[in-house]
């Protein structure tokens, strides 16, 4: 069966509104199909993430100076299970692309300096798919803001329960587990509680041999989120932000924001750890001053709770970092 696609994009209505940042929604549950070619403005990093269930396989490719670059395989599902692209599945196709593209972990990267101008979407497989989304961004692409934009931001701190990842009832991987220890935080916080064991199980990427993969954290969310509850459809994302402007819209509504940074020795203040390449924290709120109230599993049980300098954690986020953030929607 041809996989359909809705016949407009779904820009005005989509959970996270942004000129980076592309939600796409396939309109048959089994098949094989491509998205239309997806013309936006210049980028040289895209990420994919999707919404639902079943067994499929995701692929990607970019539109660099007027050429299609080959598809890279940026996601396989099997039922609950899910797994980014190894390199070995790429190889072949990355020496072959006319276009300066590659596959780093879980995000296409342009190459030489150069931009991508589209992009277009493959799935094949059966399920339900519920969304594709596609984070489309400049690294540099940043602004920093030192006024509230949001009313309703600064000064409000969400009750998201406090988890350490050296916590984890595996304790040999808890210096590896950010990431799904920041999913199981905001997953409680909706009333879907979940051990940080069975969220990072869920979540890790076989090929890649990490806990830390993006695009599988956020699919396995959206899965735990519809699974409790009055049963509607969770929705997750990774999503590029400019700054803390789109972090305030979202503390605003309501929903914490995991955020993915890195830092060198002195660049953040009371940092638990010294330094770090990769990261993720969840930013529950702001102080009345603007800075940025946190929980950081990387913490001692019982000292999660940060409150992190909004100049500093902008530079460890934007500058340092790409300013990746996972979105966890209740519908």
């Amino acid at each position: 069966m041809q996989l359909a696609w809705t016949p407009e994009l779904r820009r005005e209505n989509q959970q996270f509104s942004s000129p980076r940042f592309t939600e796409l929604s396939p309109v048959a549950e089994s098949g094989s199909g491509e998205s239309p070619l997806v013309t936006v403005t210049p980028f040289d990093r895209a990420v994919l993430s999707w919404n639902g269930e079943g067994s499929w396989r995701l692929e990607m490719r970019l539109l660099v100076n007027g050429v299609l670059s080959p598809y890279f395989l940026l996601g396989v599902l099997y039922g609950t299970r899910q797994r980014s692209a190894s390199l070995s599945d790429t190889m072949g196709l990355e020496l072959a692309s006319p276009a300066p593209v590659t596959l780093e972990t879980d995000t296409l990267v342009v190459k030489g300096g150069q931009k991508a101008t589209g992009f277009q979407v493959r799935a094949t497989g059966e399920g339900n798919l519920r969304t594709l989304t596609v984070a489309h961004y400049r690294r540099d692409d940043r602004r920093y803001t030192d006024r509230p934009v949001v009313a309703g931001a600064w000064g409000t701190t969400l009750p998201v329960p406090e988890r350490a990842q050296r916590d984890v009832e595996d304790r040999a991987i808890g210096g590896e587990v950010c990431s799904p220890t920041s999913v199981s935080m905001v997953l409680e916080y909706y009333g879907s509680r979940y051990r940080t064991i069975d969220v990072a199980r869920a979540a890790f990427d076989p090929e890649g041999r990490l806990y830390g993969n993006w695009p599988c954290n956020t699919g396995v969310a959206a899965r735990l989120l519809k699974s409790v509850g009055t049963g509607k459809a969770g929705w997750s994302a990774v999503v590029k932000m400019t700054g803390f402007n789109e972090m305030e819209r979202e503390i605003a509504a309501r929903r914490p924001v995991i955020m993915s940074h890195r830092w060198e020795r002195g660049d953040l203040s009371d940092a638990p750890v010294s330094r770090s390449n990769g990261h993720l924290i969840v930013a529950v709120g702001f102080t009345k001053e603007g800075d940025v109230v946190v929980n950081d599993p990387a913490a001692k049980p019982g000292m999660v709770r940060r409150f992190y300098r909004r100049r500093e954690l902008f530079r460890t986020w934007q500058e340092r970092g790409e300013g990746i953030a996972y979105l966890l929607h209740r519908l």
